[in-house]
């Protein structure tokens, strides 16, 4: 049986259903008004400092969903090893995977002991060899390898993925397009969790005088809390790691089955 990146992309398209699926479940989540802007009780009191403060525990199906995206994520990884060893015309078996490292010694300990590559082309090694996050020295937790390989370890054996609700000061870019409104919002550019205002109190406490006088926008937002993903959107998170598997990654193996 000749090896072929079709179970391989199939798995890929597999965690896509997921991630729309938590794109819609999240849409209606942010639908329900899950937060609002509390003033602070202390300050000026001709100014509003407010801050984002979340109504309640975020839905228990959202980590679920991540976590199925993720894992059919990480899987696509090891179908294609199985797929390279049988590109090689050898026969894998239940050691072969795609191992993920933080070290050569322990890269070097998944080839000869574990046996994970058993059957897979040199050249193929090698690709997979300069994927590893160890290649990155002390921010190999920061690749998008081990961010992967971490969040299904957490999720797979221990426990759902921690994520909470966030919010910030930033820019929102909206335009409409065949009369549907699109948003487009920069994360990277979110000041997490910032104080809202001050804004001045023209008449007084009572606030009937607000002037909301600003450029910045409060954007909330559903974020990872844990691991190098921590406080970055979820959605922005799985899709870069979505791009680097299929653009990044796949590409390197594609001559293998030519």
């Amino acid at each position: 049986m000749a090896g072929s990146l079709d179970s391989v992309r199939q798995k890929i398209f597999r965690a896509k259903v997921h991630f729309v699926e938590l794109q819609a479940e999240l849409s209606r989540y942010f639908q329900t008004n899950p937060g609002k802007v509390m003033r602070e009780a202390e300050g000026d009191p001709n100014q509003y400092i407010g801050t984002f403060q979340a109504g309640g525990p975020i839905p228990a199906r959202l980590p679920i969903i991540i976590g199925d995206c993720l894992q059919n994520l990480r899987s696509s990884l090891d179908y294609l090893v199985w797929e390279l060893v049988l590109a090689a015309k050898n026969t894998p078996g239940k050691h072969n995977m795609f191992p993920v490292c933080k070290t050569l010694e322990a890269f070097n300990n998944q080839i000869t002991k574990q046996r994970r590559l058993d059957g897979v082309s040199a050249d193929a090694i090698a690709e997979i060899e300069s994927l590893q996050p160890y290649h990155d020295g002390q921010d190999f937790d920061k690749t998008v390898l081990w961010v992967i390989d971490d969040f299904c370890n957490i999720n797979k054996h221990r426990r759902l993925l921690v994520i909470n609700l966030r919010s910030g000061m930033g820019e929102i870019e909206t335009k409409i397009v065949d009369g549907q409104l699109f948003v487009h919002v920069d994360f990277s550019t979110l000041k997490k969790d910032a104080k809202i205002g001050p804004f001045p109190i023209v008449d007084g406490p009572s606030g009937r005088g607000l002037q909301m006088g600003m450029n910045s926008n409060i954007v909330v937002f559903v974020a990872f809390n844990e691991g190098a993903a921590r406080n970055m959107e979820v959605s922005l998170v799985l899709n870069g790691l979505f791009n680097y598997i299929g653009l990044t990654v796949l590409p390197k193996f594609e001559r293998f089955f030519i």
